[in-house]
């Protein structure tokens, strides 16, 4: 019995030290009480205005706008001082064309001080999907929009509702003259002022505004201020108040208590403040910040894989933007068009960017949202092809084109030579029984045709001539492997007539089980349809552990808000257990194409896998009909890999994350390499976002069925592509940020008129090296009467690097900022420029 007790005893004692420990613990990391009246809150009115949620685009520009700002301006003349916070240039803008009288108002108030543009981006977007070159344009319209109506430098970052933020974020920001950053998802814990540190090591001063972006003063601010500084050692807090999402802004109820808790001695102090002004402050107090040096994700992640369409048409219109920024200005710098299409271009990013706000590109919208926002896509499309078509016209006209057939210039837009497959269209004037490809040397190119029909299509193009004649054309469609074609630059084929098409030595075999060429064997199992084996021939490797290209049917069904958030559950099925109908659609001499379709319920999906003559990876075309609500379908690649890496493309860079299966963003392309680093399997695509890997298990997320806001949100018809890229090494040695742009900006063919030129028959207009230096766009400086261009390039792989540029002519080089504005002198006039880059740094050079 007394041992009984005597344990007894012990284990009270115990049980009280450890209590006394950890009280005593959390007095040691708890801030002194402090008297409510020690604190401030600094004010700032703000209106959160989703340019399109639950309603329009054209609702806010023509209600949600205008009535939050009247009604701000309203508040201003009723309490002197009170300053107001507003971000997003595309709303400015909007207002400047449809409100001109509210317009001036605001210019006014921001002479005055009192309202204040903040953000520096066209919209508030989504900071994970866009590419990096999308956002480096966000800052671009934004600041400059600002910088041109108002004179206003914005130094504050703003985005307090975006889903997530990408690692290179704050070197972005920084370059373009941003030093702080205000946002609320994603945010680390306990703290609300941090230095967040991006991947190069630029650093800017993050903030949580207390109490979310809509705080109400309704009931004063003493417990927020008080929980606050329990987290931050600081007796100052920015404060956003205010009624959001559908507008608003400062409140009746929050100047009511403005003036009933400001004076109160058991009340925080009130102070209306500007956010440039308040992080000044804070930043000179003797305060040591921690340092989060990280992405800041992940939340919200079905909106990765929600609204498939608006995210098609992003990267569609993405890489076409760059593409005719590219060429129009290799047209200028040539001479071949005496302007650059500054309007096209820019109306069209205008559109992208803003289609890129986060509730739009995320999929979280309603659907008559949708519907309005392809509208918006096809004008910025015209636009843009508008711009890239000409150009590459102008440059064509001064290629020497004479010679036997039809010329056909092959353009590549990425600064690297390469080879790829083409698929090339002429518009003849009389039909042809078969065609054959000749390079600039004269030798014959493998080609297959696709298609030779009357143009346009079923209908006779019939044309009255001077002899009163009828002219009927008629289109052919051709595929060809394009060797060599140089660095953004040009090369050129000849397409001559044929009594019959040629017979070409190839490696390409297809069946219903197998599906090879020189480098790739890939096996199928005939009655399902997946992948028992990818072999990469010239390494003797065995990239698949398990069968892959899986479609994996999920249930789906979150608690709540389904555009938003994942919620899934059991496999319902693997598409093909049941069966799948296989069947050899092409087999070459260029292209091979195994055709698979699998039925899941009431819905549809046909893959196309090719494999092209030459080419070392697999890609599969997919169209689906899609009529499931609650699921998920992910294509499944288990890689063989021991301890494998998970590597992720991000806006200007790449990131390795946790092979722990949880949904995450990435762009182009992601990779699972040997923790050797002796081979790895990349996965490359079109326009998905949405992955997840869990040890060596890739997955690529397909098609959900969400139900809220929009019930029928992405049923019907859709179309992607992916691509599996077997490799040795890491995705560096395999260069996988490389073939995920070749596979998403292909080699383009240009019909060119017969003429002589000035230009030879191939040509490069600009190289780049080495080989871990990405280039992102080249582009007119910003101003119709600005005379440089700017060039954007970043580093990959984190080495401190010389690059190499090679210019189409002699200019002066400048580093210049995100805005486009010079710095130090890189160089005087030559065209063979050496520079030296960071490791993760994103350069912007001005050639003037």
């Amino acid at each position: 019995m007394k041992k009984q007790i005597k344990k007894s005893v012990i284990f009270i004692f115990l049980i009280l030290v450890l209590g006394l420990g950890l009280l005593f613990s959390q007095q040691k990391n708890e801030q002194p009480k402090i008297n409510p009246r020690e604190l401030t809150a600094s004010l700032i009115g703000h209106a959160h205005i989703d340019l399109s949620w639950l309603w329009r685009w054209e609702e806010t520009v023509h209600e949600v706008g205008p009535m939050t700002f009247w009604g701000t301006l309203r508040q201003m003349n009723r309490l002197p001082g009170l300053t107001f916070a507003q971000s997003q240039a595309a709303l400015y803008e909007a207002i400047e064309q449809k409100y001109p009288e509210l317009f001036q108002e605001i210019r006014q108030k921001i002479k005055e001080g009192t309202w204040i543009p903040v953000g520096g981006m066209w919209v508030e977007p989504d900071l994970n999907m866009p590419d990096g070159e999308s956002l480096a344009h966000q800052l671009l319209y934004g600041k400059r929009y600002f910088l041109d109506k108002f004179g206003f430098e914005v130094k504050v970052g703003w985005n307090p509702d975006s889903f997530g933020h990408s690692w290179q974020l704050p070197q972005i920001l920084k370059k373009a003259g941003i030093d702080y950053y205000v946002f609320e998802r994603c945010a680390p814990e306990n703290t609300v002022v941090f230095w967040w540190e991006g991947e190069d090591g630029s650093r800017v001063l993050g903030y949580v505004p207390p109490g979310w972006y809509l705080v109400s003063l309704k009931d004063g601010v003493r417990d927020l201020l008080l929980k606050a500084y329990q987290q931050t050692p600081i007796k100052n807090f920015m404060l956003l108040y205010g009624a959001g999402d559908h507008g608003g802004g400062p409140r009746d109820s929050d100047i009511q208590a403005i003036l009933k808790y400001r004076a109160q001695p058991d009340q925080p102090r009130f102070e209306f403040a500007r956010p440039e002004n308040y992080f000044r402050n804070i930043e000179k107090l003797p305060v040591k910040y921690p340092v989060v040096n990280r992405e800041l994700n992940f939340t919200l992640t079905g909106c990765y894989t929600t609204q498939v369409e608006t995210k098609k048409f992003n990267r569609r219109l993405e890489n076409l933007l760059l593409d005719a920024e590219k060429f129009s200005s290799l047209a200028r710098l040539v001479g071949a068009r005496d302007y650059y299409p500054d309007r096209d271009i820019d109306e069209a990013w205008k559109i992208v960017l803003r289609n890129q706000f986060h509730d739009i590109l995320d999929g979280s919208a309603i659907g008559p949202v949708y519907d309005e926002v392809q509208g918006y896509y096809h004008e910025a499309e015209k636009r843009g092809q508008r711009a890239l078509n000409f150009s590459l016209e102008t440059i064509s006209n001064l290629v020497e084109t004479r010679g036997k057939g039809w010329p056909l210039v092959v353009f590549n837009s990425l600064p690297w030579e390469r080879i790829g497959p083409v698929e090339g269209e002429l518009i003849l004037n009389y039909p042809v029984k078969a065609i054959r490809i000749l390079d600039a040397s004269g030798a014959e190119v493998p080609s297959q045709v696709l298609k030779i029909e009357k143009y346009p299509g079923e209908k006779d193009s019939a044309q009255k001539l001077d002899q009163g004649k009828a002219l009927t054309k008629w289109k052919v469609k051709v595929l060809f492997i394009a060797k060599d074609v140089p660095s953004l630059g040009y090369k050129t084929f000849r397409v001559v007539e044929a009594d019959s098409s040629g017979e070409y030595k190839t490696s390409l075999v297809a069946s219903n089980k197998v599906l090879e060429n020189e480098f790739i064997k890939l096996t199928l199992d005939p009655k399902t349809g997946w992948w028992k084996s990818l072999q990469e021939k010239k390494l003797g490797r065995e990239f698949l552990s398990g069968e892959g290209n899986v479609l994996e049917a999920i249930a789906d069904e979150p608690p709540s808000m389904s555009a938003w958030q994942i919620g899934l559950k059991e496999t319902l099925e693997k598409l093909g257990e049941k069966g799948a109908a296989i069947k050899v659609l092409e087999k070459g001499p260029v292209r091979a194409t195994i055709e698979v379709e699998h039925n899941f319920r009431h819905s549809k999906f046909i893959e196309d896998i090719q494999l092209y003559s030459g080419w070392p990876q697999v890609n599969v075309r997919m169209r689906l009909d899609w009529q499931e609500r609650n699921v998920m379908v992910k294509a499944a690649f288990p890689v063989a890999a021991i301890n494998p890496i998970a590597t992720f493309e991000i806006p200007f860079g790449a990131i390795v994350r946790p092979a722990i299966g949880n949904e995450v963003p990435a762009i182009k392309w992601i990779d699972v390499s040997d923790g050797q680093e002796k081979a790895g399997l990349s996965l490359l695509n079109d326009s998905r976002y949405g992955f997840d890997v869990k040890d060596n298990v890739m997955r690529l997320s397909v098609i959900r069925g969400a139900t809220y806001p929009d019930p029928e949100a992405d049923r019907g018809r859709h179309e992607l592509a992916y691509s599996l890229y077997p490799h040795s090494g890491s995705w560096k040695e395999g260069l996988s940020f490389r073939k995920a742009m070749e596979f998403n900006c292909p080699l383009r063919a240009y019909q060119a008129m017969i003429h002589p030129g000035t230009l030879p028959a191939e040509k490069s207009f600009l190289r780049l090296g080495p080989e871990n230096v990405v280039l992102t766009t080249i582009k007119k400086e910003t101003g119709y009467g600005s005379p440089g261009f700017v060039v954007r390039l970043y580093e990959i792989f984190g080495q401190e690097t010389e690059a190499t540029l090679e210019l189409p002519k002699e200019m002066e080089v400048y580093e210049a900022d995100l805005v486009e504005r010079p710095g130090e002198k890189i160089s005087s006039a030559s065209s063979h420029i050496t520079f030296k880059l960071k490791p993760y740094e994103i350069k912007t050079l001005l050639l003037r």
